[in-house]
């Protein structure tokens, strides 16, 4: 089944007018911690703590994110995370099914729908484009970036949905 990204997004943009939040940048550990999700940090050992961002532990309810992460990251594991909680209740539920991937993504095969939804939802929650349209004429993709505590990369890749 392909990627439902508008949905991912609608639901991301729900959560937004849910929790009144109309300006950048947007909390998302907050919003977890309000829709009853415990976000915590964690040190990981050895290799995984630079290939893993942070997983998810659904029978816990809560986000589990490597404390060592540079803060934009963190804040995007958050969502990313917070993404799966909204949209894919059965996905994390199911023991098979669920996975730690790391951040490379380096997936066998195409990367799983359920984390392309993930993905549309953190990067909708973070910068909806109705916030990056009123700024992106007369500030640059680093200082879009700052404002809305995301790497570049995120920005770049918001911009060309506007």
């Amino acid at each position: 089944m392909p990627a439902d990204y508008e949905g991912a997004r609608r639901a991301a943009r729900s959560l937004l007018v849910k929790y009144k939040i109309k300006k950048a940048p947007i909390d998302p550990e907050a919003i977890a911690e309000a829709e009853g999700i415990e976000v915590v940090y964690a040190t990981f050992n050895g290799a995984i703590g630079d290939e893993v961002a942070g997983f998810s532990e659904p029978h816990n309810g809560r986000i589990v994110v490597n404390r060592n992460l540079h803060t934009n990251r963190k804040t995007y594991t958050i969502a990313h995370e917070l993404g799966h909680h909204v949209l894919h209740k059965e996905y994390l539920d199911d023991d098979g099914a669920y996975q730690v991937f790391p951040r490379m993504n380096s997936y066998d095969g195409p990367k799983p729908p359920e984390e392309q939804e993930a993905d549309a939802f953190a990067a909708e929650l973070l910068v909806p484009l109705e916030m990056l349209r009123k700024y992106v004429d007369f500030a640059s993709p680093s200082e879009l970036a700052r404002m809305f505590l995301v790497s570049r990369e995120v920005i770049l890749n918001r911009m060309k949905w506007l």
